[in-house]
């Protein structure tokens, strides 16, 4: 890793933990610290970054802290903006009878110690078996559908928002063992675990600690495989460690075992534990790499010099073969009633040629998971 990067993470762990990193921490020059703060940036982790720094009472320059701060309060800002639009749209779906469960950057926000620096760039909500009445519900609230519709969720903006709206916590991501490891999520014993948490005094729905766990590693393992991950990504799972303690993690340290993933999951807690300063006894039951091993799984996770690079190298990673042959299996567990049985997939493929094929992924993929869920039944 670079100096500049094991910089940051010093000030993310002064904020996060609260680690007297000041006599690790060597003098900057001005132009040195303009790079921290582009890369802070490009993180997603200016206002944790800029919280570390005034704790550890160190002395930026003039000209940038004036520009960091700025950038600090706009995001802030713009954290309740999101906030209090969510708010409403919590409650207008729940008005309708459809039970919204927030996911991702609000959801985790709350573990940190000021939930409003926690960057926001869209608004996620999970809904059950009112996927498409809920869609309406956003279209009648001025949001409109855009082009990209994946397995899992459709994203709505109305200019100043972005919402995705999910009908599954996660989706496969062409990775045998990866894929493994989403399929051990009961989607309705997850729904069933759902919990009201306090978030600035506001009481909204979000998932059980131990699901709300295990998604996140999930998540940020499927960021390991694109080679996109960003120090946001780290910060939430050690907020979650550092406020979920639990006693013993073998259970879930076994779980990726079983997928696979071993050497991922131990890589990324070992990360965490050699670079973040994470107590040991916070990761009881993971067997963690040695120092050597750790710093070859961070040059690798953070050889991407940035998130626009790590977005690219996503984007041409994906099989166009493997999306194929996962449409035509949905089809064919489809049939052909999807235009009949929700109005939403036929109003949206009027509008939009091109949609048929995310209308039927859509309905097909909700099918087999019904299948399964029979199938486990038995």
């Amino acid at each position: 890793m670079s100096e500049r990067l094991r910089q940051l993470i010093l000030l993310l762990r002064s904020h996060l933990l609260g680690f007297d990193a000041k006599a690790l921490f060597p003098a900057l020059s001005e132009a040195e610290w303009n790079e921290l703060y582009e890369l802070a940036l490009s993180h997603g982790v200016q206002g944790f970054a800029y919280e570390g720094a005034y704790r550890l009472g160190l002395k930026l320059p003039d000209g940038l802290r004036k520009i960091w701060r700025a950038k600090m309060v706009n995001d802030v800002r713009r954290y309740f903006e999101i906030r209090n639009e969510c708010v409403y749209l919590v409650e207008k779906l729940e008005s309708n009878g459809i039970k919204p469960v927030i996911l991702k950057g609000f959801s985790v926000s709350r573990f940190y110690p000021f939930p409003e620096l926690r960057l926001m760039g869209d608004m996620d909500i999970l809904v059950d078996e009112d996927f498409y009445q809920a869609a309406l519900m956003l279209e009648e609230a001025g949001y409109r559908a855009r082009k990209e519709v994946a397995v899992h969720h459709i994203e709505f903006t109305n200019d100043k928002f972005l919402l995705e709206l999910h009908r599954m916590p996660l989706t496969p991501a062409g990775y045998k063992d990866y894929d493994r490891l989403v399929a051990m999520v009961n989607f309705t014993e997850l729904m069933n675990r759902c919990r009201f948490f306090d978030l600035n005094a506001i009481s909204m729905l979000g998932l059980g600690e131990d699901d709300f766990i295990h998604l996140n590693f999930v998540h940020i393992l499927k960021h390991l495989f694109h080679d996109r991950v960003v120090l946001r990504n780290f910060c939430d799972i050690v907020v979650l460690f550092n406020s979920i303690r639990r006693e013993d993690w073998q259970g879930y340290y076994d779980m990726f075992v079983d997928c696979g993933l071993e050497k991922h999951f131990s890589g990324l807690v070992s990360f965490l534990v050699f670079e973040f300063g994470l107590p040991h006894e916070l990761v009881n039951g993971i067997k963690l790499l040695d120092k050597a091993e750790a710093d070859d799984f961070a040059a690798a996770v953070f050889s991407v010099t940035s998130v626009k690079e790590g977005a690219n190298q996503y984007y041409s990673s994906l099989s166009f073969k493997g999306v194929l042959k996962m449409l035509f299996l949905y089809l064919e567990a489809a049939g052909r009633d999807t235009l009949i049985k929700y109005p939403y997939c036929r109003k949206f493929i009027l509008l939009r040629p091109v949609g048929f094929i995310h209308a039927y992924v859509d309905y097909a993929g909700e099918l087999l998971k019904k299948l399964v869920g029979r199938q486990n039944e038995k």
